[in-house]
């Protein structure tokens, strides 16, 4: 009676897995992105995992490769949440590598370049973004100031609540602790903490 039990169970398991696997997708990725993915705004090197509504805003291109996953069901602050990926203007890129691995809300915006590389882990409240969004002249508050673009290596591992501004550029393996605001240029295989952020110890 229990191998008959657990033969049913493993042989309805895979198709309910499927299915939400499929559900998961449309909801929290094709329903939200239709425009988008209609205007090719969206280049999928395969479907990444979706665990998270996950937004593609902008009139830029958002690339994403392979075995990539967004959201995390068990991270903290999934429900109610979204994930964010704004490029902004025709001229704006989002180029996210292989195997990238993301927690909950998290928002990268380009005006210009964002590129993320392989590997890499982003955790949750995570916000990423190559400009600033309103100019530093009084005077000019109400336009978008400075644009610069951001280069994350492969590898690297971004606490919770980091923040990387204009002009960044983070060596492969680097980890970013949490809290951490990120401005300038960052060697590999260091760990980097602090406001602004300065590098701890080599690893």
């Amino acid at each position: 009676m229990f191998n008959l039990l657990r033969f049913l169970y493993y042989l309805y398991r895979k198709p309910i897995n499927w299915l939400g696997l499929y559900f998961r997708r449309y909801f929290n990725f094709i329903a939200p992105n239709k425009v988008n993915l209609i205007r090719h705004r969206i280049i999928l090197s395969d479907f990444p995992s979706f665990n998270q509504i996950t937004i593609c805003e902008g009139a830029g291109i958002v690339e994403i490769g392979e075995r990539c996953s967004f959201g995390y069901k068990l991270g903290g602050f999934h429900r109610g949440g979204s994930i964010e990926l704004q490029a902004r203007n025709k001229e704006a890129r989002i180029k996210i590598g292989n195997n990238i691995s993301t927690n909950n809300n998290i928002m990268l915006c380009a005006a210009n370049y964002i590129e993320i590389g392989d590997n890499t882990m982003i955790g949750q409240y995570v916000t990423i973004m190559d400009h600033e969004a309103h100019g530093i002249n009084p005077n000019e508050r109400k336009k978008v100031g400075v644009i610069g673009k951001i280069i994350i290596g492969q590898n690297v591992w971004l606490g919770n609540n980091v923040t990387i501004l204009k002009n960044s550029e983070i060596g492969d393996n680097t980890i970013v602790a949490t809290g951490a605001v990120v401005s300038g240029k960052y060697p590999a295989d260091v760990i980097i903490g602090g406001i602004p952020a300065k590098i701890i110890k080599n690893l």
